[in-house]
């Protein structure tokens, strides 16, 4: 008898032994005949085809390919191309601190950055690139134009400028230096004594910014706390990690990292104390655009009830990917593993993975989570906001304002109109009157559609009829019509137009972190988050959870 207990579980062994071994046999047989395929499709390609291949480029265009079938956050990196990446890896960049822009055919200066070589130097918010080095940058894409601005330390850039009001041309020689990217753009004190932090990035050195400026408030008296991370696309994990370390217990689990090799699979703690005390209201702010480490950050606060999660639902990006390098020249970008907030939640919304080869990622196990108060939260759809608040939406009318960068370019008029203006700014109900007039004057109204249906009469008028003056006058009636339409619609938002034009002044004046201060005012998902953190019993019935 005891032979038969003992003889039954080797048996299984041995069988299970044996499936175990044909399964990994089969599978690695699958992987060596996949890549025979690929290098004898690759051979013959280039010993056969009609043209002559180059190697290099025929290599990029297959690894590109496999890429596609896999995820949009897999990526072969260039490192002539990689700016975005050592920003975020390194926390700089070799570069003379210039943010451009495009204005009709000019390559534009938006702002220079505080304390870089084009700040010191005295280039200006509004100075038009002329020509980098030897190259004149009419034909070139921003991209090329950012690309050979940035270089290595210490070497030399030299750029002609032209300058609104000065008559020659202006030539700049300045030497790059590392750029530091801030991922803290603006903080301060708001009213009712409410912090707020603007992060918009998570790099190397986030959650040391965010704790400088935390603490800097503080100093000043600090009763609530406001983080906004809307339109923060997310960057390092580890950054995002340090900066819940600021708010949440030692010792409790910040997320939890599950992929297919062992190495992928991983448990953060919180491995400091809180650098606020405990009852601190805090409320953060996301949106659609806030992905990856904003939604790590926005839900493990939400998790731990640390915080009011206010705005609109996040992205909904719960991938982690690794940096593998593969030549002296190019990198590989790879999702290796999903991310799980502290209460099991798996944020990766669906359609971002509908189309790629592994189901796997579709997998978020759509059911409910709890909160430490036992909040019940959904998996699968990025971060839902406590309270769903938005901004003004923009409307097309705006939009075409803000693409056509209008506010801009009014502000650059009204900077030199006015030599000595101070911060802050705030202009009254008349200057909408004078932006109307000056993009009247300059022919810059952007046109409605129904100027547009208007002017497709040109080309269905036949000057043959017997009814065309008739309709030439109906034309001039609506033309009449249609303006005094754009004028009523231009009015209609008088309170953004005096939001945008506060916003660039600023900009001008003093850069892109006075910017952010001005839009402040005018931010209703800012007032908002003001308004609920000044009630202690608001923000207590919002984190309390359910009384049952």
């Amino acid at each position: 008898m005891k032979f038969r207990f003992i003889l039954l579980p080797l048996l299984v062994l041995f069988i299970f032994t044996g499936w175990a071994a044909t399964v990994y046999t089969q599978a690695n047989s699958d992987r060596v005949e996949g890549e025979a395929s690929i290098k004898k499709v690759f051979q013959t390609i280039l010993d056969r085809y009609v043209a002559e291949i180059d190697p290099e480029k025929l290599a990029d265009a297959a690894i590109e390919g496999m890429l596609k079938e896999l995820d949009p956050y897999s990526q072969h990196i260039d490192d002539n191309n990689s700016y975005r990446l050592d920003a975020i890896t390194t926390g700089e960049y070799g570069g003379v601190g210039i943010h451009l822009g495009r204005m009709n055919d000019s390559l534009m200066v938006i702002s220079p950055m505080d304390g870089t070589p084009a700040f010191l130097q005295g280039i200006l918010a509004g100075d038009r690139i002329v020509k980098i080095d030897s190259v004149w940058t009419k034909k070139l894409s921003l991209d090329e134009a950012a690309r050979m601005v940035r270089g290595e330390k210490g070497s030399t850039i030299n750029l002609l400028i032209k300058r609104e009001g000065e008559t020659d041309y202006l030539n700049f020689e300045l030497i790059r230096e590392f750029i530091k990217v801030p991922d803290v753009s603006y903080s301060g004190l708001l009213r009712e004594r409410t912090g707020y932090v603007k992060l918009s990035n998570f790099s190397k050195y986030s959650a040391e910014e965010l704790e400088k400026a935390i603490r800097k408030i503080n100093n000043i008296g600090l009763e609530a706390l406001i983080i906004d991370v809307r339109g923060n696309p997310g960057g390092l994990l580890s950054a995002a990690l340090m900066s819940a370390d600021l708010f949440i217990e030692q010792g409790a689990t910040l997320l939890e990292t599950r992929g297919r090799i062992k190495q992928s699979n991983k448990t953060y703690l919180s491995r400091r104390r809180p650098i606020v005390r405990d009852n601190l209201p805090i409320a953060i702010l996301i949106d659609g655009g806030s992905a990856s480490a904003s939604e790590i950050l926005a839900g493990i606060l939400q998790d731990y009830d640390r915080a009011v999660v206010i705005g609109e639902p996040s992205f909904g990006k719960g991938l982690v990917q690794t940096v593998t390098r593969l030549t002296p020249d190019t990198r590989l970008k790879l999702t290796s593993a999903k991310y799980y907030l502290p209460s099991g939640r798996l944020i990766q919304k669906r359609e971002i993975a509908e189309d790629v080869m592994y189901e796997d990622l579709l997998i978020s196990q759509d059911t409910s989570y709890l909160s430490d108060n036992n909040r019940k939260f959904e998996g699968g759809g990025g971060v839902e906001p406590d309270i769903y608040t938005e901004d003004f939406p923009l409307g097309n009318l705006e939009k075409s304002l803000w693409r056509q960068r209008l506010f801009f370019k009014y502000a650059l008029k009204y900077g030199g109109e006015h030599p000595g203006l101070n911060m802050p700014i705030n202009f009254e109900d008349a200057e909408v009157d004078s932006f109307y007039a000056w993009m009247k004057d300059h022919d810059l109204i952007p046109e409605t559609k129904l100027k547009l249906r208007i002017n497709d009469l040109d080309d269905a008028l036949d000057t043959t009829s017997a009814i065309y003056s008739d309709i030439l006058d109906l034309q001039q009636s609506l033309s009449l019509m249609e303006e005094i339409y754009a004028q009523e619609e231009f009015y209609k938002i008088k309170f953004q137009l005096l939001a945008g034009l506060e916003m660039e002044m600023a900009r001008v004046l003093a850069g892109n972190g006075a910017r952010i201060s001005a839009s402040l005012t005018h931010d209703r998902v800012v007032l908002k988050a003001i308004e609920v953190l000044a009630s202690d019993s608001q923000v207590q019935e919002i984190l309390a959870g359910p009384t049952e």
